[in-house]
């Protein structure tokens, strides 16, 4: 009896690709950061509702969870100049540029 095959990965993305982030960097409350141009793996397909269907898991060296980016935030090939950084300390009410676009941005690794 043979396993069918997973489905495609968003952007056709496969699991282990190597990805570049190409948004604005950013730290989350659990120390974990996102930092623009850094290279990290792919895991496997975004889970989140905002995310679902239109990113990639990512696994970014000395992270403890893989965080879910969009098509639009990864490339295969090295970003250009960063935007500006993104901080928690530096938004009204500690809410991030986009709460939405955010929450469950990380998952359990």
């Amino acid at each position: 009896m043979s396993r069918a095959a997973p489905p495609p990965l968003p952007g056709g993305y496969k699991l282990g690709e190597k990805v570049f982030f190409t948004g604005a960097s950013e730290t989350f409350p659990n120390g974990d950061k996102l930092v623009h141009g850094q290279q990290g793996e792919v895991v496997g397909p975004a889970t989140s509702e905002t995310h679902k269907g239109k990113g990639v898991s990512v696994l970014f060296p000395g992270n403890k969870d893989s965080v879910q980016c969009l098509l639009t935030e990864v490339r295969r090939l090295r970003a250009s100049a960063p935007p500006p950084s993104f901080s928690w300390a530096s938004t009204c009410a500690g809410e991030p540029r986009s709460a939405a676009a955010t929450a469950g941005r990380l998952h359990g690794g």
